[in-house]
């Protein structure tokens, strides 16, 4: 029997007759290694632990650099305190000053007193005092020790020296405390020296010639007489019996006399090594 197309038993046939096309395989799944979680279900770092943690060279570092930092902190509030305190007492320690240069009897101290043919120490050069000072000590030189406050009302500023002939040499130095640098040491040695060769006098002061000029004259005579410190103080004292070198005044001039005696020993032999033998 013939079979009508588009009939139901014709459609039956017609999906058996026809193969089957299975779907492609997926390829398996591989098991990944499991993670290791911390605590709170995040995966743990990689990074080893010391990774994280402050070198113990940055944290040296870093305390050593605060304590500098605490340290230069106090200095300086210490150099202000000092300089504000000079201040303060400038003109009440001026007057006194005044006072013992002006009174008789054991209590007078000279104003300024001429320490060898080159140098003259002593207080403020007032300007009452220049033509003293230049006719009749010879004065071509001043080595001033005072901070500019300390002169700006009665001495002679740097161009009104000039005008008289004399050259200024200003090695500021706070009042009281202060202790001279050893690079102002050397300048001001250097200066007396110049006028030492010229003979010509330098007049060398602070606000009473006690401290501040009284450490300079003593590194002059340190280099000029090849003395000790105590030796260069202890010919000043008998010459002007008040000056007085504080303790950090006397160390910048022993390290003044070390270089000093280095520097000697180092051109001593200089000729030696310089020799060539003859044969």
């Amino acid at each position: 029997m013939q079979r009508v197309p588009g009939s139901p038993e014709s459609q039956a046939e017609v999906r058996s007759a026809t193969p089957k096309v299975s779907a492609p395989e997926r390829p398996a799944r591989t098991a990944s290694p499991p993670q290791e979680t911390s605590d709170d279900s995040r995966p743990a770092s990689p990074s080893p632990s010391w990774l994280s943690e402050r070198p113990p060279t940055a944290s040296a570092a870093g305390d050593g650099l605060l304590l500098r930092q605490a340290a230069w902190g106090r200095m300086a509030s210490r150099t202000l305190l000092e300089a504000g305190l000079a201040r303060v007492l400038f003109y009440p320690t001026l007057l006194y000053t005044l006072f013992r240069g002006k009174v008789r009897g054991p209590a007078h101290r000279d104003w300024y007193n001429r320490i060898d043919r080159t140098v003259l120490l002593g207080a403020l050069p007032l300007r009452s005092m220049t033509h003293e000072l230049v006719e009749d000590e010879n004065v071509r030189g001043v080595i001033t020790m005072n901070e500019e406050y300390e002169t700006r009302f009665l001495c002679n500023s740097a161009k009104e020296w000039r005008k008289v002939g004399v050259e200024q040499l200003r090695l500021s130095t706070i009042d009281m405390t202060g202790i001279p640098t050893l690079a102002n040491l050397q300048k001001g040695v250097q200066f007396a020296l110049k006028y030492q060769s010229l003979g010509q006098s330098v007049y060398v002061h602070c606000k009473a010639g006690r401290s501040r000029s009284a450490t300079m004259v003593a590194a002059y005579l340190i280099q000029v007489n090849n003395w000790s410190p105590e030796e260069a103080v202890g010919a000043i004292t008998k010459i002007r019996s008040h000056i007085h070198i504080r303790p950090g005044q006397l160390e910048v001039l022993k390290e003044f006399h070390k270089e000093i005696t280095a520097r000697a020993a180092k051109d001593k032999m200089l000729p030696t090594s310089d020799m060539k033998y003859v044969g």
